[in-house]
C-alpha cells in the first residue's frame, strides 16, 4: 500500500466490498500527503463514499 494510488486503493477496496481501518488510514494519509486533490481523485473518493453510504462498501475494524 506504501505508494499505491488514491484510484488503485479505491478499487481495491470496492473490489473487496470492504474497507479495512489500515485502508481508511492509508486513504486519509494519501488524500492529506500533498494537501490537494485533483478532479479524477475526488471523483474516486466520492464513488467509494457514495457506496459506503449506500452499504455496498462495509467497513471493519
Amino acid at each position: 500500500m506504501t505508494n499505491e494510488s488514491i484510484k488503485d486503493l479505491v478499487d481495491r477496496i470496492i473490489a473487496d466490498g470492504v474497507i479495512t481501518r489500515a485502508e481508511q488510514q492509508y486513504l486519509n494519509t494519501a488524500i492529506l500527503k500533498d494537501g490537494q486533490i485533483d478532479p479524477a481523485e475526488k471523483e474516486q473518493i466520492e464513488r467509494l463514499f457514495d457506496m459506503i453510504y449506500r452499504g455496498e462498501i462495509r467497513a471493519t475494524a
